[in-house]
């Protein structure tokens, strides 16, 4: 009996000598660059209940997966797509488990700092440029390098284009506000405020959109681009039935480019549009109150000429903006051909008789 409980014992000594020999294992395994073998000895060792209270465990597991986020050779690299977030969770693990900030809390410390940052983008630039592309891993590998150094500004940028390709918006927004509040250089934040309003525009939020370039508009008041884009959204406002802004819009785009013929013939369009939207209300009220058709009583007819002078007079207001973009850019015929309608509903036939000899003169007619 007592030669059997002395075997226990031996063999109990041997198993856990067995366990607290695994972290020496990964730490020779690891210098000799024997990764494959250095990974297999940790992760038993973290197994093990008193190996898994040691803040050496943790802290030497660290040092496994940081070597395998940044290996060159593929069969160390695929043992873990995600080497570089399990190397930084196994750093604060081991920061954890020292309570009096002592010890291996230091060096977790400044290799998260020093070591774990460059890992993790050489293994999301890794992840990136395989023949199959893994944009998902690669997306994690890249935030592990913000994470480990919150400051720098090319962890940020990589974050936020991996994400914006693999269409995890929510993954691209978050880190476009980073961008926003970190120093960044204007042409990036540029960008990133035109994608954000691309996003919400094909979320289908246009409040948000142009919420976003009006934002913009004050930080680049000279960049068309952005303007413009804000005018696609403003006219799509209104076709989803929100409110009409666009010559107020227009009214602060021309006086932004005073030279763009772009800019004043939109502002004559949308005057126009207004008109035409004036026209429709006037002509239910003039059949509402019987001013249709041939009238013979005089006040009628009177009541009549004020309301198409209504009309006329918001048509009038399309003729200067569209005056001017002809003047900027001859020979464009929906601005000739909308004037032309100008002069003609308004009886200005001089005006209307020449635009019929320009129009005719670019072979139009």
């Amino acid at each position: 009996m007592r030669k059997i409980f002395g075997l226990f014992v031996w063999l109990l000594l041997l198993w856990a000598n067995h366990n607290l020999a695994q972290v020496g294992s990964a730490m020779v395994n690891l210098e000799q660059g024997k990764l494959d073998k250095a990974k297999e000895a940790i992760d038993k060792a973290i197994q093990n209940e008193k190996d898994a209270q040691k803040s050496k465990t943790w802290f030497v597991r660290g040092e496994v997966y940081s070597a395998i986020a940044q290996s060159p050779i593929p069969n160390f690299a695929n043992l873990d797509k995600n080497a570089a977030r399990t190397a930084l969770q196994a750093y604060r693990k081991a920061m954890e488990l020292e309570p009096n900030q002592k010890g291996y809390y230091k060096d977790a410390e400044n290799a998260i700092k020093t070591k774990l940052y460059a890992c993790a983008i050489n293994q999301g630039a890794n992840l990136y440029n395989a023949k199959e592309k893994d944009l998902a891993n690669a997306l994690i590998a890249f935030e592990v390098a913000h994470e480990a150094n919150p400051t720098d500004t090319v962890a940020v940028t990589y974050v936020s284009a991996v994400a914006w390709e693999a269409k995890n918006y929510d993954k691209f927004l978050q880190y476009a506000e980073k961008i926003e509040k970190m120093n960044f250089n204007p042409a990036t934040k540029r960008v990133t405020k035109i994608q954000i309003a691309y996003l919400y525009a094909e979320r289908k939020n246009i409040p948000k959109a142009l919420e976003v370039l009006e934002e913009a508009i004050k930080q680049y008041p000279n960049d068309k681009q952005i303007w413009g884009l804000a005018a696609e959204l403003y006219e799509q406002q209104i076709k989803n039935g929100g409110p009409n802004n666009l010559i107020e819009f227009y009214e602060r785009a021309v006086k932004q480019f005073p030279n763009d013929a772009d800019f004043w013939k939109l502002l004559g369009f949308a005057y126009w549009n207004k008109a035409v939207e004036v026209e429709k209300e006037i002509r239910k009220k003039k059949e509402a109150e019987g001013l249709t058709g041939e009238l013979k009583d005089p006040k009628k007819q009177q009541k009549a000429r004020e309301y198409n002078n209504i009309v006329d007079v918001e048509i009038k207001k399309a003729i200067p903006p569209l005056e001017k973009a002809d003047q900027l850019k001859p020979n464009d015929f929906d601005t000739m051909d909308l004037l032309r309608a100008c002069y003609e509903t308004l009886g200005m036939k001089d005006k209307k008789a020449e635009m019929d000899k320009k129009i005719k003169a670019i072979g139009k007619e």
